[in-house]
Order: C-alpha cells, then sequence, then structure tokens
C-alpha cells in the first residue's frame, strides 16, 4: 500500500435539496490486478474515528467498507441494486443501492474514482449520489533524498 492524500466531493440530492461535502484526508492505496483499493479516514466530526475501505473491481463495481461507529458494507454495482446493511449509533437500517456509473482511473500513483448511484428504503427513493475521489500518492522523503521503499 502507498499512502496518499485522498480528496472526496460527494453530491447528495434529497428531497430536491442538492449538498456538496467535500473532504481531504491521509489514506493508502494499491493498484489491484482488477482495479484498486483505497483506505481513508474519515475526518468529518459526526465519523470521527471511522475507516472506508473501498475496493474497486474495474469499472463495474465497489465494496465500501466501513467501520467505527458508523459501519457499513455496501456493493455499488453499475445497473444493479443491491440490499446493505447499515448501524448509526441511533440504529440499524437496510437500504438499497444502485449504481448508474462507475469510472476507474486510479492506477500506480494515483488517479480519480467516479460513482453515481442512488439508495433507497423500503424501495422508495431517498437520495441520489455522485463521488469523485482523487487519490494523490504523497512523495517519499528519507533524509532530503526521494528515496522510497517497495
Amino acid at each position: 500500500m502507498k499512502e496518499a492524500v485522498i480528496k472526496i466531493v460527494d453530491r447528495h440530492i434529497a428531497d430536491g435539496e442538492e449538498s456538496i461535502y467535500e473532504l481531504t484526508s491521509s489514506g493508502s492505496f494499491e493498484k489491484t490486478e482488477g482495479g484498486c483499493k483505497v483506505i481513508y479516514s474519515e475526518t468529518d466530526e459526526e465519523m470521527a474515528d471511522c475507516v472506508t475501505t473501498l475496493t474497486v473491481e474495474g469499472s463495474e463495481k465497489i465494496i465500501m467498507s466501513r467501520v467505527g461507529k458508523y459501519s457499513t458494507e455496501m456493493t455499488i454495482e453499475k445497473e444493479r441494486r443491491h440490499s446493505c446493511f447499515y448501524s448509526t449509533p441511533f440504529g440499524a437500517l437496510m437500504m438499497g443501492v444502485y449504481a448508474t456509473e462507475i469510472a476507474n482511473e486510479v492506477g500506480e500513483s494515483g488517479g480519480t474514482l467516479r460513482f453515481s448511484y442512488t439508495i433507497d428504503f423500503n424501495n422508495a427513493p431517498a437520495s441520489e449520489n455522485r463521488l469523485c475521489i482523487t487519490v494523490a500518492e504523497k512523495a517519499a522523503s528519507v533524509g532530503g533524498s526521494n528515496t522510497q521503499e517497495e
């Protein structure tokens, strides 16, 4: 895994209102045979102490696992609805997740991951979500030189 700076722009539309959240966090990533894996700590006050892992399979499927006081394992797969369990400090719920777009442009030194999906509760639409995640490898610097351990 390589250390990285992770920037997330998250757009939600719920009840006709659009909200945009931005988050920058330290994390790590690696290019895998069929995609990539990105791990970061949530920095939002409400989500403090949560760690999110995105396991990306090409441009077809993302498994989002979150541990902490908000926890989930959401399967976000293009053109397919999945039921996912989401646990919060206020209780747990089941929700449906349906992806309309997944674009994976993460390479060996970072890149961009974009995906759009809807969330529903009991088949009633709750929100439309669009995320853009930028992964930038942190420069390795040891004693003033640009060496990197493999």
